[in-house]
């Protein structure tokens, strides 16, 4: 499915100005989690005079009889159910954000299939994900959508509720890829639309230095100390060009960079504590940026607290 758009001249629901951006796609299913979701899409769509597209997706049910009778219902039937669902959700964003463009979009099929077919001609999808100590899983429709969107993709998780804003910063992993530099780019927009300070991380790790290694290389402490300056180094350059990047691009954006040691997603998720939104980008060199939704990017959306983003090498 593909995201109509209106004639020229014309006017979504709501709509008191034509969007800057293209629009926001929200799944909603009228869970807790899902409403979350919505309140997080909403917002972000308001900050940036963009559409908001709020989308249930139901898949067919399998055939159920009672006695004689079928009780499984018919397309039309299921289409209509899911178009009032949107239309609720889309309801709830205006009651939000009054002067909000919202469209409400109800669709019969998968809804990871759905969502990912409206990323061709969506800015972000966002999405809800239960988060427990009981379910470490990440959930499919986070997962295809990770792995298959066109666009970036939040994933609203966590007990954090508070908005992106003053106090509440961006925070985003850089390496020197060009996944990383597009993933640049979505946080230091979000910073900009928001207010928020922009943290920008390089994590950087030498090679661990095992007790034997001394006794059959007596040079092998100082090779592995050069290897260390070496890639704490590299993290310091990635940092640099990115703050030449973020001053060209959003030179209203307040920007902090670190550059500590350790794993991608452990310093990742450390960051980001008091965060509201933390961005990751995909298929890259290492570090922050994940193949194809890869070991980091999958840790952070699994153990984040808060709003995660992924940014494909195609979302920008």
């Amino acid at each position: 499915m593909t995201i109509p758009r209106p004639e020229e001249g014309a006017t979504l629901q709501g709509a008191r100005r034509r969007p800057m951006y293209g629009p926001v796609v929200v799944g909603y299913d009228e869970s807790a989690e899902a409403g979350s979701a919505l309140r997080w899409a909403a917002d972000w769509a308001s900050a940036r005079g963009a559409a908001l597209v709020v989308v249930y997706a139901v898949s067919p049910p399998p055939a159920l009889t009672w006695s004689s009778v079928s009780l499984t219902p018919t397309p039309d039937v299921l289409g209509r159910a899911a178009q009032r669902i949107a239309q609720r959700g889309a309801d709830e964003a205006r009651r939000r954000h009054p002067d909000l463009e919202t469209r409400a979009l109800g669709a019969v099929g998968s809804p990871a299939a759905e969502l990912v077919a409206m990323s061709q001609s969506a800015d972000l999808v966002v999405v809800g994900r239960r988060v427990s100590r009981a379910d470490t899983s990440l959930g499919s429709v986070s997962f295809a959508l990770g792995m298959h969107a066109r666009c970036p993709v939040t994933v609203v998780q966590g007990s954090s509720t508070e908005e992106i804003g003053p106090g509440r910063p961006v925070v985003v992993g850089v390496d020197t890829s060009q996944p990383s530099t597009r993933a640049l780019k979505f946080a230091a927009s979000a910073a900009s639309a928001t207010g928020a300070e922009l943290v920008v991380v390089s994590a950087w790790s030498g090679p661990r230095q095992e007790p034997w290694m001394a006794d059959l290389w007596p040079d092998s402490r100082t090779a592995a100390a050069r290897l260390s300056d070496g890639a704490s180094g590299r993290a310091a350059d990635s940092l640099q060009e990115a703050v030449l990047l973020v001053d060209g691009w959003f030179p209203d954006v307040r920007v902090v960079t670190r550059a500590p040691h350790g794993l991608a997603q452990e310093v990742l998720l450390e960051e980001s504590e008091g965060a509201g939104l933390l961005v990751v980008g995909s298929r890259g060199q290492g570090g922050f940026a994940g193949l194809e939704l890869g070991s980091v990017s999958r840790a952070i959306l699994r153990e984040a607290d808060l709003p995660v983003a992924v940014v494909r090498d195609s979302g920008i």
